[in-house]
């Protein structure tokens, strides 16, 4: 369980937008203590239209979004909890996406209170669910289907926190989600321990905590056990998907090898950071087996392919796709591989269908029967996740930064702001025949704001005037 901390909200003005210093080796900007405000890097933003984004990203979206009504750390992952709400946690992806926002932002306490609500969780075998509802939420035979209940129960006691509302203080029982409705195809198995470890090593880097560090090592280590256990006799990491399930891609996915990659060396960092070598040295071997096998299994002549199906071998049908963006942002392509994928990667257009960040495939109808998802009751919308995403644009902003495409990485940038209505963004961009994109699904939808605050934070050498 939680255990108090005396760690204040005065990282706002200590802690704010962490200055770049660098790329470290995985791709990610490595991050050092800054020297300014929100307001003042905002005001810093050389660009007027992504000047009034971020703003609105930070003020419309974020900040409203942080109301800790049901734990001390808990955010909602659309601006004013209409969408996916009643008190709903998503360790999968959304919430680390978000986490890492809210540290930019200063908010060091409310990811610290956010994290030791999803370490307690985690499962004896590692596994950290992908959603967490209330205690008494029960499966539907619909899309909460995996809910185990009581067997994934938990009671989580949280810390005292002055000024935060009464029902923050009580504890609850919860319950994780780990199995998804498409028992085959497994989809978003790997995103909640992925995005667990990485939640941890965004943690550190914000408050450089040598002791919290070692309190959360054995967590974070068994986390990425968990998802070593799942390798196949092929090298990879099964099952479908790291955040896609409409369509599914049933077997081993290329986005998710890239990420499991990324976390097993963010944990040798993290290793090394605590003075264990051999703990580093470890998980740094299991990275690059792991980076072997993806190469091996998914390079093909000049770009990588998307997925490898468990009855139709490797998948390459949609053109391009964000598995090329994973595979360059997270150093898995060599420097004679980026020099033939890199301007197939900056040239084909249909990776912003009609103008908008970034679609997972560049050709999005050209799926075959057998690759839609599994019969269920609920007859689900086959193609949602056919759509530009946030998240894929977030592993595009990161390859621009590892190959130094400012250009590109502006341009896209004043793409997801002018998408802005109001100044809230959609949760998905879904692609129309006609060369246009729809907005549809959650709105006021937080996925797109928190990733632009991390593109445009993490890159003041790109966005910000010199100081």
């Amino acid at each position: 369980m939680s255990k108090d901390r005396n760690t204040d909200e005065s990282g706002l003005t200590r802690r704010t937008f962490l200055e770049c210093s660098g790329v470290a080796a995985a791709g990610i900007v490595a991050l050092r203590a800054p020297s300014q405000t929100p307001k003042t890097f905002v005001e810093r933003i050389q660009d007027p239209e992504i000047r009034a984004g971020v703003e609105a990203a930070i003020s419309k979206n974020l900040l409203p979004a942080a109301v800790e009504d049901a734990y001390p750390g808990f955010f909602n992952i659309s601006a004013d909890g209409g969408a996916y709400g009643d008190s709903a946690t998503w360790p999968g992806l959304d919430s680390w996406q978000m986490a890492g926002a809210y540290l930019l932002l200063g908010k060091t306490r409310l990811v610290l209170d956010y994290f030791d609500f999803v370490r307690a969780s985690q499962r004896k075998d590692g596994n950290v669910p992908f959603a967490i509802f209330k205690g008494s939420t029960h499966g539907d035979g619909g899309y909460l289907a995996g809910l185990r209940n009581p067997e994934d129960v938990y009671t989580y006691t949280p810390p005292k926190r002055e000024g935060l509302p009464a029902s923050s203080q009580e504890a609850r029982e919860w319950i994780g989600l780990f199995v998804h409705w498409q028992p085959k195809a497994e989809s978003l198995s790997t995103l909640g321990p992925v995005c667990y470890v990485l939640t941890g090593a965004e943690i550190f880097d914000a408050t450089r905590d040598g002791d919290w560090l070692k309190k959360q090592l054995s967590s974070l280590e068994a986390a990425a056990k968990y998802l070593a256990g799942r390798t196949s006799a092929n090298g990879l990491v099964a099952h479908s998907g790291f955040y896609v399930e409409l369509p599914p891609r049933r077997g081993w996915d290329g986005v998710a090898q890239c990420y499991v990659v990324h976390a097993w060396r963010e944990l040798a960092r993290l290793f090394q950071a605590a003075g264990d070598s051999a703990g580093s040295e470890r998980w740094t071997a299991l990275a690059d087996k792991l980076a072997h096998a993806f190469v091996a299994a998914f390079w093909r002549e000049d770009h990588f392919a998307e997925y490898v199906h468990e009855e139709h071998g490797l998948v390459d049908l949609h053109g391009l796709s964000d598995t090329n963006w994973a595979a360059v942002a997270f150093g898995l392509a060599n420097e004679q591989q980026l020099a033939k994928l890199w301007p197939l990667l900056s040239n084909d257009k249909g990776f912003w269908w009609g103008g908008m960040p970034t679609l997972p495939e560049t050709k999005p109808f050209a799926f075959e029967k057998w690759e839609l998802n599994e019969e269920v009751p609920m007859n689900p919308p086959p193609f949602v996740d056919v759509a530009s995403m946030g998240r894929v644009w977030h592993l595009e902003a990161l390859a621009c930064r590892r190959l130094g495409a400012s250009e590109r990485l502006l341009e896209s940038t004043r793409l997801v702001c002018r998408a802005a209505k109001d100044g809230f963004w959609r949760e998905r961009y879904a692609p129309q025949t006609d060369g246009t994109t729809l907005p549809v699904r959650a709105e006021k939808y937080c996925e797109y704001p928190a990733v632009l605050v991390r593109v445009v934070a993490g890159n003041p050498d790109v966005f910000c005037k010199k100081s």
